[in-house]
C-alpha cells in the first residue's frame, strides 16, 4: 500500500495506518480478517472516511502535517456560539460585570488552555489516541473508567452545543420552527461530519472559522453601541461569584484534554514539541477568550436602560439578546442579522464534531470486541442518543452548560494531574514503551492512580458550588449564600500529594 506525504498543512490521510496487510487488530493483540469486516472497511475507504479507530499509528504511516493546522483546528473548534454563551454567564448567572468578567476570561483561559495544549503533543509522538495514554498511568480496568466518563463528558458537551446554537435557530424562524427540531438540525451537522473523521473535520475546520470570525466581528460591531458597563462588585459575594465562573471556565478549556491529542495522531513524530504546543495552546486560547469577552459584553445587555433587552432575554435567552443588536437598525440591517444568527446557529457543530468523533473512539477503548466495529457505527449509535437527550433538555440551556462546565473540571483536573505527573516526574518524558498500551500485562497496576483520581475527584465534590449541589468545604468558606468554589485549586493539590508516593510504592512492588 502507498505510504503517502504531504508538503503542506492540509491534512490528507493514508488509505491506511496501522498495518500493510488486510487486517484489523483487535484489543487483546489478537488478529481478526472476516470478509464481513474487510467489505465494511473498503466500503468506508471508498468513501473516503477515516478506516481506522484506536489502532497506533506508526512512523511509517505519518504526514507531514504542519503544527499550524492545529492552531487553525482549535482556534475553529471553539470558534462557535458555545464559547460566546459560556461569555455571557458572567453578568447573567453570576452577577458580574463587565470588567470583572472580562478579567475573567482572560485570567482564567490563560491558565486553563496550558492542559490540553500539552496532552497535544502526546499525539505525535506516540501515534496513540488520547484516551489511551492513561493506560500508562492508571492501568488496563481503572482507565476504562475515565473512557466511560469520557463518553458522558462529551454527550453532555454535544447537548450543550446542540441547546446553543438550536436557541438561535429558534429565534431567528420566529418561534414557527420547533426548537426540538432546530436542535436536531444542528446535531446532525455535527454528526455526518464526525462520521467521515479525522481528514474530514480538519478539512471542515480548515475553512468553516473564517466564516464563523466574520460573523462575530459583525455582532461585535452593530451591538458595541448597545453594551453596558456594568460596575465590577467587591466583597465576599464578588470573590465567589469570581471563582465560580473561574471553575466554569477552567472545566471549558479542560474539556479538551481527553481529546486533544486526536488531531495530532499523524503528525510527524520528529515534529519540535514545544511548537505543537504553542500552535494549540494559541488557538485554544485566543478563540475562547474572544468569543468569551463577546459573550460577556453581550451579557451586560440585561442591565441595558432600554427594557426591549431584558425582554429579549427573559424569552429568548442568548438568541433573543443577538436578535435585538440588529432590531433597530433598519430593514437592510436587520436581513444581515438574519444571516448572521443562522450562521452563528450552526458555528456550534464545529465543535459538536469533536465530541461525536471522540465518542466513537471512546466506546472502542472500552472492549476489545468493540474495536471490530467501525468507528463511525459507534459515532452514529452515540449521536441517536445524544439527539434525544438534546431534544428533551431544549429549553434548559444555561443549567446545563453550566453543570457540564463545572463537572469537567471536577473530574479533568486530577485526571490530568495523573496524567502529566507519570509523563514528567516518572517516565522522564517520552520513554513510554508504546507496544505495550494494548497489552494489560505489561501496563501499570493502577492502584495509584485510581486511589489519587478518586480522592482528587471528592475533594473537588467536597469544594464546589453548583445550584443542585454545595459541597461543605465550599460552604465553609463562606462568600456567599451558596459558599466559594475552589475545587480546581484544592483537588490537583490532593491527587499530586497522594499519587507520588503511592506511585513510588507501586513501581517498588511490581516494577510496571
Amino acid at each position: 500500500m502507498e505510504n503517502r506525504k504531504e508538503t503542506n498543512s492540509a491534512v490528507d490521510i493514508p488509505t491506511t495506518h496501522c498495518t500493510d496487510v488486510e487486517s484489523s487488530s483487535i484489543s487483546d493483540g489478537t488478529v481478526v480478517a472476516s470478509s464481513s469486516w474487510e467489505k465494511s472497511r473498503q466500503w468506508i475507504r471508498s468513501i473516503g472516511a477515516e478506516e481506522y479507530g484506536i489502532e497506533r499509528v506508526p512512523e511509517s504511516r505519518r504526514i507531514n502535517q504542519s503544527p499550524w493546522s492545529l492552531y487553525i483546528a482549535f482556534f475553529s473548534f471553539n470558534c462557535c456560539t458555545t464559547a460566546l454563551a459560556l461569555g455571557y454567564l458572567g453578568p447573567t448567572l453570576f452577577g458580574l460585570g463587565w470588567w470583572d468578567s472580562f478579567l475573567c476570561v482572560l485570567f482564567f483561559n490563560l491558565i486553563g488552555a496550558v492542559f490540553p495544549a500539552i496532552v497535544t503533543a502526546f499525539g505525535h509522538r506516540t501515534g496513540l489516541r488520547t484516551l489511551i495514554m492513561p493506560r500508562f498511568s492508571f492501568g488496563w480496568w481503572p482507565a476504562k473508567v475515565v473512557v466511560l466518563l469520557n463518553i458522558f463528558t462529551q454527550m453532555g458537551w454535544a447537548i450543550v452545543n446542540a441547546l446553543a446554537g438550536g436557541d438561535i435557530l429558534f429565534v431567528v424562524g420566529g418561534g414557527k420552527l420547533p426548537k426540538a427540531v432546530c436542535v436536531i438540525l444542528i446535531g446532525a451537522v455535527s454528526i455526518i461530519i464526525a462520521l467521515f473523521g479525522y481528514e474530514y473535520i480538519h478539512a471542515y475546520q480548515r475553512y468553516a472559522w473564517l466564516i464563523m470570525l466574520s460573523c462575530f466581528v459583525i455582532l461585535a460591531g452593530f451591538g458595541g453601541s448597545h453594551f453596558e458597563n456594568i460596575p465590577m462588585g467587591s466583597g465576599p459575594q464578588e470573590t465567589a461569584s469570581v471563582l465560580a465562573f473561574g471553575t466554569a471556565i477552567i472545566g471549558c478549556e479542560v474539556a479538551w484534554v481527553p481529546c486533544a491529542a486526536d488531531y495530532s495522531v499523524y503528525m510527524d513524530q520528529e515534529t519540535n514539541d514545544w511548537v505543537v504546543i504553542a500552535c494549540s495552546y494559541g488557538g485554544l486560547f485566543l478563540s475562547q477568550f474572544l468569543l468569551e469577552a463577546l459573550g460577556a459584553a453581550l451579557g451586560t445587555l440585561i442591565s441595558s436602560p432600554d427594557e426591549r433587552f431584558m425582554r429579549a432575554y427573559d424569552s429568548y435567552g442568548l438568541g433573543g439578546l443577538i436578535e435585538e443588536t440588529f432590531a433597530d437598525r433598519g430593514s437592510g440591517v436587520r436581513g444581515l442579522g438574519i444571516f448572521v444568527q443562522i450562521v452563528l446557529s450552526f458555528s456550534t457543530a464545529a465543535v459538536g464534531v469533536v465530541s461525536m468523533y471522540s465518542i466513537g473512539l471512546s466506546f472502542q477503548m472500552m472492549t476489545g470486541k468493540a474495536v471490530r466495529v467501525p468507528r463511525f457505527i459507534f459515532t452514529v449509535v452515540g449521536g441517536i442518543v445524544f439527539l434525544v437527550c438534546a431534544v428533551a433538555g431544549r429549553d434548559h440551556l444555561e443549567s446545563v452548560m453550566t453543570n457540564f462546565a463545572n463537572i469537567c473540571a471536577y473530574y479533568l483536573v486530577p485526571m490530568t494531574t495523573v496524567l502529566l505527573a507519570e509523563h514528567y516526574l516518572w517516565r522522564k518524558g517520552f520513554t513510554y514503551n508504546l507496544t505495550d498500551w494494548n497489552d494489560k500485562e505489561k501496563l501499570p497496576v493502577g492502584i495509584a492512580a485510581a486511589v489519587s483520581f478518586t480522592l482528587g475527584t471528592l475533594v473537588a465534590f467536597l469544594c464546589m458550588s453548583q445550584a443542585w449541589w454545595v459541597g461543605p468545604i465550599a460552604a465553609a468558606i463562606g462568600g456567599s449564600p451558596t459558599g466559594t468554589d475552589i475545587s480546581w485549586m484544592l483537588a490537583p493539590a490532593v491527587t499530586l500529594a497522594v499519587y507520588l508516593p503511592g506511585r513510588y510504592w507501586e513501581l517498588r512492588k511490581w516494577k510496571r
